[in-house]
């Protein structure tokens, strides 16, 4: 159980977590106001749930899924600057190293 809780406690975790359920509650709010939409007959009657369920829903849905897709493509690039770093390490041990000899 310990062991769920570091993982939840790490940012990029918890990030990747919330932005997901923003990206949810936006089909959510999508399915509400199709829902909505198909048990009103007029038209008149069935707009105020297009503009309030479907079209909230697909604004919060691309924030989400906008938002996701930066938070992952800067986790990745860390990592990768952070394998570089110590690449560079490793080989300015080994040249220290060849220069000693």
């Amino acid at each position: 159980m310990d062991e769920i809780w570091r993982v939840l406690r790490d940012p990029r975790v918890s990030t990747t977590l919330v932005l997901a359920a923003v990206a949810a509650s936006g089909f959510a709010l999508i399915a509400l106001g199709w829902r909505g939409t198909a048990a009103t007959l007029y038209v008149a009657l069935q707009l105020p749930w297009v503009v309030s369920g479907a079209l909230a829903g697909i604004a919060l849905l691309g924030l989400g899924l906008g938002a996701l897709m930066t938070h992952l493509e800067r986790t990745e690039a860390a990592a990768e600057r952070a394998a570089l770093a110590d690449l560079q390490r490793e080989a300015l041990r080994l040249l220290s190293r060849a220069a000693q000899r």
